[in-house]
Order: C-alpha cells, then structure tokens, then sequence
C-alpha cells in the first residue's frame, strides 16, 4: 500500500475569519471552518496531532512493519472479541519500547486511524456535521457537504494517482467488494455504512480516479430530527403521522441530496408497533427502528465472485415478491424505471406504499411517471394519497433542506383527465414558517373511518403536536424515548384516551 503522509496542517493566516472550531476523538483532532480573507472562500480544516521528524519516521517505519509482518491484521479485526485497537498499541510497546509519553499517544493515533479508520479522511468520516465526501481526483482538494455551510473545500487531498488507487482499493475490501481495471466501477456499502461510489483508474475518468462517499450515522433521523433542524413544523409531522399510522401511500420527491431517504427513515418511525414493513433498495440506506422489517437489496450478474449464473434480482422482483409476503408496507428506496409500475399496483391491490423520486413539482413529477421508462397509467396515479415535496432552500446565506409542500391526491377530473390535488402545507421562505391550508380530505377520511367527530380529530392533533413539540425542546432524546412516547400515543388513541 502506498504510503501518504498525515495531514498536520494548521490554519495561522492572520485576518480569516474563523466561522466555527469543535473538536473530535476526544479532542485529538480540531476542525475548524474558516471564511479566507479578501475571497470569503470557506474552507474545512482538519488539525491533527503533529509529528516531529523522528515521530514521522517512526510512524512509517512502524506501518510498514505492520504491513509486512501482519498481513492478517485487518482480517483479524472483523473477527467478534478482537480488538484492533489494543493489538496495534501492544505492537508499538514490543517493536518501539523507547516511544513514551506524547509520542506513542500520537504514533497509536495515526496507525488507529490508517489501518482500523479510514486513512486521511478518518477525522471527516468522524465529524457528525458531514454528509458527503467528494474527491475528485489527485492533487485535488477533497471537499465535503457541512449541515451547517454546505459543500466547503478541505485542506486534505491526495497527492498522487497511484495513492488515490490504492486508497479506491483499500475502501472495496473494507466493502466487501472488488475493483480493477476491467471493472472500474465501485458502488458499495463501509462496514460502517457509509456509501462508497468510486472510479479506479483513468480509463472512465480523464481526471484519474475519483469517489464520493455519502455518509450514514448509526442514529437513524427521526421525526423530532426533522423538527430540530427546521425541516418541519410539528404540526406538519403531525399530520405525516396520521398519514403514515392510517395507511396512506407516499411518495418523497425532491432533488439529489434534498433528504428524502432521511424524510422517508423518520416518516417509517410512525408505523404502528403490530405492523409489518418490507423495504427493499439497490443499496441499503435504511435503517427502520421496526421489529418487524425485512430488509432486501437487489442483486447483480457479478455479485459473488467465482460463481456463473447468479441470478440477477432486480427492484421489480423484489416488489413482486414483497407482495407475496403480506407486508403492511412497502418500501422501495427510490423509484426510477420499471419497479414504479409494480410499486403502483401494489397500491392498487390495497398495499401501502412509500419511496422517493427525483423531481422538482407536481407537473415534472406526473411528466416522470407517465412517460419512459416508468409508463404509469393515470389511473394508477389517482392510487397515490400523499406527495411530499422536499428541498433546499436559502436561508442566511445558508443552504437548509425544508419540506416545502405536501399534497393530498384526490382523483381524477372526469372531463379533463387531469390528476386533482390538495396543497395541505406549503413553507414560505420569506418567513420561514409552514402553513396549513386549514382542511384535509384525508384527516376527513380518518375520522369518518375512527368514527370520531373532526372536533375529537382536532383535539388528538393538538395532542400528538403538543408530544412532538415537548420531545423536540429536549436536549437529548434518545431514539427509543421518542419510538416509546410515539407508540404510547398510538394506543391511547385507540384505547379512546
């Protein structure tokens, strides 16, 4: 493996301005986002712990030891009960008993870092504020998506192809997976799962080898995240709550990145406890908090090495056999081509039905799904109950995602054939505020079927909005509080308290 050099950098320039400075892995490593002076440029420093030029030394000398005397160190560290970490400090003690103090602190560090994490890129991996990592080639600057600033430049980069390589191959073993020249193309899950999409080589990508990561924590977002963060108001969520507990399909539409799969996660937390949920994706993104939830990914030609005539299983198989299952929902990651015809008479049959779309109005969604490849009839349209439109927006010179409107689908127009539809909520960026049109045919829906009058509807609106505001004050709320708290509301609500 090729080795690189550990980033040291510091930012000391007099005159930037710095816009935010926390610190990871207790406290080994400093970020801080810095707006240069004269170019408002934001840039997205990593410091770590400096190593002098004996440290430096020994750092190497040290990996490549491990490299070559301990080529089933990583194999090892899947193994249950192994610990890496402590295997490589006691390396370092037997093969360097004269590093003490600080030194060994530093040298455990970066050998942590480069054979249990993930190399130079470890501390961004780490940072909880990055969504995405984009390394567009050697010698270029890695740059990175922050909840707060949006894409920022780094000061990490790789410094040539034959590292970057090296690097693209190291992070499809970590995967599972294999990447060479004849098959350039890597898209796979981290052990952590991060989503990995790289090009090995320069036989695709004139810039030499590039990937992106898009980073998944092991918290999945909830509904109270959303209302944190602004994205909704707590009566919106409240409505989305009804929705999703009285069995009403959904699609989440909205540009790449918008936060449609976190939409979609945090919506599945208002299934009922007794339900079932089947979700299936070409790469696993998902993590519902449900006891009962079968999780499916496709399968390709070549996804087990060796082995000739796999079956290949795509999205519209897996729908099809969902069906069969007798799932109370059904959830496809994202929809794009045939799965959309299967997903549409899964509805039609009476199944309940959630995924996302690339689209950015009512009007280019409609364009979407009634022409190639999906080739739904309006018919099976007028099936959708509930579309969520969600996107970024500007707010303070800042990037922030918000659900700007949700739409109930009514039918169909009998003389002009076009899709009805009712805008319940709709943000104003202006303000930003959500406002609710004041009627809902679907709240009307559940309170014929409830057989409770709209006046008890309201009065269990008030209460559920009144929850999802309390747990959203909190500083801290666990997962399993809000699933609890939720799951507590449900049975009160049928109980008739």
């Amino acid at each position: 493996m090729v080795e690189e050099q550990p980033p040291v950098q510091s930012e000391k320039a007099s005159g930037n301005h710095i816009l935010s400075q926390y610190t990871l892995n207790h406290e080994n490593v400093r970020i801080r986002v810095v707006e240069m002076a004269g170019t408002s440029e934001l840039i997205y420093l990593v410091e770590e712990p400096k190593l002098s030029k004996r440290e430096l030394e020994e750092f190497f000398a040290l990996k490549a030891e491990i490299n070559d005397y301990l080529p089933d160190i990583l194999v090892l560290s899947g193994v249950d009960g192994f610990n890496l970490n402590n295997m490589l400090s006691s390396f370092v003690n037997q093969r360097r008993p004269w590093l003490k103090g600080e030194s060994i602190f530093k040298i455990n560090y970066y050998l942590a870092r480069d054979f249990q994490g993930y190399g130079i890129i470890d501390p961004i991996v780490r940072d909880q504020k990055v969504e995405d990592i984009s390394c567009d080639g050697p010698e270029m600057p890695i740059f990175v998506y922050h909840k707060d600033f949006g894409s920022v430049k780094t000061n990490i980069s790789f410094p040539n192809t034959e590292n970057l390589d090296s690097y693209i191959i190291r992070l499809a073993q970590i995967s599972g997976k294999s990447v060479s020249i004849n098959a350039p193309i890597l898209d796979s899950i981290t052990r952590d799962g991060h989503r990995v999409q790289a090009v090995y080589g320069s036989e695709i990508s004139s810039r030499g080898p590039v990937f992106t990561m898009r980073l998944f924590r092991d918290r999945p977002f909830t509904p109270v995240d959303l209302i944190k963060s602004g994205t909704a108001s707590p009566d919106l969520m409240t409505y989305l709550w009804f929705m999703t507990e009285g069995f009403n399909s959904a699609l989440i539409v909205g540009a790449p990145g918008a936060g449609k799969t976190s939409t979609l996660n945090s919506i599945l937390l208002f299934a009922p406890s007794n339900t079932k949920v089947f979700s299936i994706e070409e790469t696993r993104e998902l993590k519902i908090p449900h006891e009962n939830w079968v999780a499916a990914e496709t399968r390709g030609k070549n996804t087990i090495e060796g082995q000739r005539g796999v079956e290949r299983l795509n999205m519209y198989d897996l729908v099809s056999m969902a069906m069969r299952q007798r799932p109370t929902y059904i959830v496809v990651g994202e929809v794009r081509g045939k799965e959309t015809y299967a997903l549409f008479q899964a509805m039609a049959t009476g199944h309940t039905t959630y995924s996302t779309i690339h689209a950015d109005s009512m009007e280019s969604l409609l364009n979407r799904l009634e022409n190639e490849p999906m080739n739904i009839p309006r018919v099976l349209v007028s099936y959708l109950n509930i579309v969520i439109f969600i996107n970024f927006v500007r707010l303070e010179g800042k990037m922030v995602r918000r659900i700007t409107e949700v739409d109930e689908i009514i039918g169909i127009d009998g003389k002009t054939d076009e899709i009805l539809y009712n805008r319940v909520f709709h943000y104003d960026p202006y303000s930003d505020k959500f406002s609710y049109a004041g009627s809902s045919k679907l709240y009307d829906r559940i309170a014929e079927r409830r057989g409770v009058t709209n006046s008890k509807l309201l009065e269990e609106v008030r209460k559920r909005t009144g929850l999802l505001l309390t747990l959203s004050q909190k500083k801290e709320a666990d997962i399993e509080e809000i699933s609890g708290e939720i799951r507590k509301r449900q049975w009160e609500w049928i109980r008739g308290e």
